[in-house]
């Protein structure tokens, strides 16, 4: 797994998916997605939905953020918000 840390530079929520970019600044930004599965169960709605509160908040804050995700792939597993 990887990670990729820095400050959510955009944030783009659509009815399937979530696309974030983090980095320094936001010429300097990777571009990764957060897949919103509308078959998905409850528990993996919420989690989904907690991942995109916490990066939406991250963002108006501009508190650094590490997103888990795929070698080789941009899909996050897991967000983590460093704390004030």
């Amino acid at each position: 797994m990887a990670l990729t840390t820095g400050l959510v530079q955009s944030l783009t929520i659509n009815t399937s998916q979530v696309c974030v970019t983090i980095g320094d600044n936001p010429t300097n930004a990777e571009l990764l997605i957060l897949n919103v599965a509308s078959d998905s169960d409850a528990a993996t709605l919420a989690l989904q939905a907690s991942m995109t509160d916490a990066l939406s908040a991250a963002m108006v804050t501009r508190r650094s953020v590490t997103a888990t995700h795929g070698d080789q792939d941009a899909l996050i597993s897991r967000v983590a918000v460093d704390p004030a």
